[in-house]
């Protein structure tokens, strides 16, 4: 039983968070466990378990004598989780360009471009967004890093955010990063140790370009603006 109750509380988790990074529960809009119930079908022990993990890490607010709240988007969090990652990630890919992959390993990412730029053409930014990732997870699996992918995700939540924002205030950037991405690959394929890294850096970098159309799009999911 006891078990069961983990599963729905991870189940609740994984599925309220997903709904935070894609704005379905938008910043600073109110909620509350009975609500979330009814959406995903979980009972309302699990959905609080999985909101009490969710106000650790700081993705809900719940204020006395008001209620529960989606949090905002802390823009200091945004820069410094994107600084983590980007100095992280650039040694991951050196380490993946040291490796010869197998064919298919290969024609996995290959699909996963080509299926990134079906989700371009229908404008499907959720799927975007699952691919995008699925793209960069494969790299820290390669290099038997998924512990350091699990912490990744756990602080990068508040940059996973704000990219799906950029990605609708300019969709237009969807192809660049296809391109970076095909670059990135390129470059892992060619051993080329030092490219990847400059690729993987600039690409990391590009999403913080879109800033401060993404704040003038949407003013009020944001705080820590003027850091």
């Amino acid at each position: 039983m006891l078990k069961r109750q983990s599963n729905l509380t991870d189940q609740a988790y994984d599925l309220i968070s997903q709904k935070i990074i894609k704005t379905i529960y938008k910043p600073g809009s109110r909620i509350s466990e009975k609500i979330i119930a009814a959406d995903l079908k979980i009972g309302r022990t699990p959905i609080r378990e999985a909101l009490l993990r969710l106000r650790q890490e700081q993705l809900i607010d719940i204020i006395p004598q008001s209620g529960t709240y989606i949090s905002k988007i802390d823009l200091k969090a945004v820069r410094d989780a994107r600084f983590v990652r980007t100095s992280i990630e650039q040694e991951i890919m050196k380490q993946a360009a040291e490796i010869i992959m197998s064919d298919s390993e290969r024609i996995s990412l290959e699909i996963n471009l080509q299926n990134q730029d079906k989700a371009m053409t229908i404008e499907d930014l959720n799927l975007f967004l699952d691919l995008d990732n699925e793209f960069h997870h494969f790299f820290y699996q390669l290099t038997n890093h998924e512990e350091v992918w699990s912490w990744i995700k756990t602080i990068n939540v508040q940059f996973d955010r704000y990219r799906f924002l950029s990605l609708i205030v300019n969709q237009l950037s969807l192809n660049e990063l296809i391109t970076d991405h095909e670059n990135i690959l390129k470059a892992v394929l060619k051993n080329d140790v030092k490219q990847v890294a400059q690729f993987t850096k600039r690409h990391l970098e590009r999403a913080l370009e879109e800033e401060k159309s993404v704040i003038a799009e949407f003013p009020d999911y944001f705080t820590n603006t003027n850091i």
